[in-house]
């Protein structure tokens, strides 16, 4: 048994789209300062994480799963632990593409499932990583109407068995976009898990796009963009699947739908990286002589994530524990930064009076002089 995904390789429409996306990421990347490259990882990773949740019905809003992904989940909040699962998810991806040989198989998709679905509480979560055995049906959340019948379970291992060949086919056969897109449509139209399978499949195109040399080098969150045309999104699954399985099935909609949406969050990153310059420009103003370009980066990496520990300050700044420390040591000393908690708890807030400051105009008036304390606006 096998799902037979085509799509037009002729459309000239399509073609076009996929070369002016592979010319707007370049022109995305290129914009990305250097040596701010993991801010705009770690940005792309934690809204990928968010969206991708979010188009399951997860409810947490952005501020709140930003703390949940710094600081970590609690245990008995499904909503936080699903949030901190798919990020689990992520570093793992992050990690394989690494090697661009690497190839896609069975292991890697269960492993990416399982990750997905650890200590949630749902009945289905037990079977994290298995193929169902079961039935299922994809219904509506708002109308109970049937959206999709899967195939009966007996039909997923060899549907599985010949959708990583193919995957890795496309891959080496296909525009990655265009692989990205058949991968992600495959894994939903099977529907190999109980539970996870549409994060599971944005799990599985992000690698691919990585592999392939589509992500940016990881700074682009393509969940974003589909969480912003939830509704487009699933019209243009379901216009090429149908409301049942089927054996053959030309994938053109999707793909194109996917290409588009691979340009948006091109365009995403851009914006991002205009707004980034120009507040990097605004904290370099103000904190010139005060704060060397490190320090900047934590600052605004603490502006944009909120709170952050020793060690992850480290990590964002790609500089040792120890360094980390005496950095946000300093930016306490500064007043910069506010100390919270303590021990392992212990986590580092941005004042709001700095974040006035690095939003405000750039004039030079009250920009505090070299060695001379930032007094933040009082309460």
């Amino acid at each position: 048994m096998r799902l037979n995904l085509f799509y037009d390789e002729a459309n000239e429409d399509l073609q076009y789209r996929i070369s002016f996306l592979g010319n707007r990421l370049y022109a995305a990347r290129t914009m990305v300062p250097q040596g701010f490259e993991g801010f705009f990882q770690q940005s792309a990773r934690y809204t990928s994480v968010h969206t991708s949740t979010a188009i399951e019905g997860n409810t947490l809003d952005y501020d709140a799963a930003m703390v949940v992904l710094v600081e970590g989940a609690d245990e008995d909040q499904p909503l936080e632990v699903e949030k901190v699962n798919l990020d689990e998810a992520y570093e793992l991806m992050a990690s394989l593409v690494e090697d661009k040989t690497t190839k896609i198989d069975q292991g890697i998709i269960r492993t990416m499932n399982s990750i997905v679905l650890k200590g949630l509480p749902d009945a289905k979560a037990r079977n994290r990583g298995k193929f169902r055995v079961g039935p299922s049906l994809i219904v509506s959340a708002s109308t109970g109407e049937v959206r999709y019948r899967p195939p009966p379970p007996q039909w997923v291992p060899d549907l599985m068995n010949n959708f990583v060949d193919d995957l890795n086919r496309w891959m080496r056969e296909c525009p990655g976009p265009v692989a990205a897109a058949l991968a992600h449509f495959g894994l939903i139209s099977i529907h190999p898990f109980d539970d996870g399978n549409g994060r599971t499949a944005r799990l599985v195109a992000d690698m691919i796009l990585n592999l392939t040399g589509f992500a940016a080098d990881g700074m682009i969150a393509i969940s974003q963009v589909f969480h912003d045309r939830l509704t487009e999104y699933y019209d243009t699954l379901r216009e090429s699947q149908g409301e049942e399985f089927k054996e053959e099935v030309d994938a053109t909609p999707f793909v194109r739908f996917h290409t588009d949406a691979l340009v948006g969050a091109a365009i995403m990153l851009e914006e991002h990286a205009i707004r980034f310059h120009k507040q990097q420009d605004q904290f370099a103003r103000r904190f010139d002589g005060v704060l060397n370009q490190r320090q900047i980066m934590g600052l605004m990496f603490m502006t944009s994530l909120g709170p952050v520990s020793t060690s992850h300050y480290a990590r964002l700044t790609k500089s040792s524990q120890a360094t980390a420390l005496s950095d946000l040591n300093m930016l306490v000393q500064k007043q910069l930064v506010a100390r919270e908690g303590a021990g392992r708890n212990t986590r580092y807030r941005v004042y709001p009076g700095v974040l006035n400051v690095a939003e405000s105009s750039l004039s030079r008036e009250g920009v505090p002089k070299q060695g001379q304390d930032f007094k933040p606006a009082p309460n």
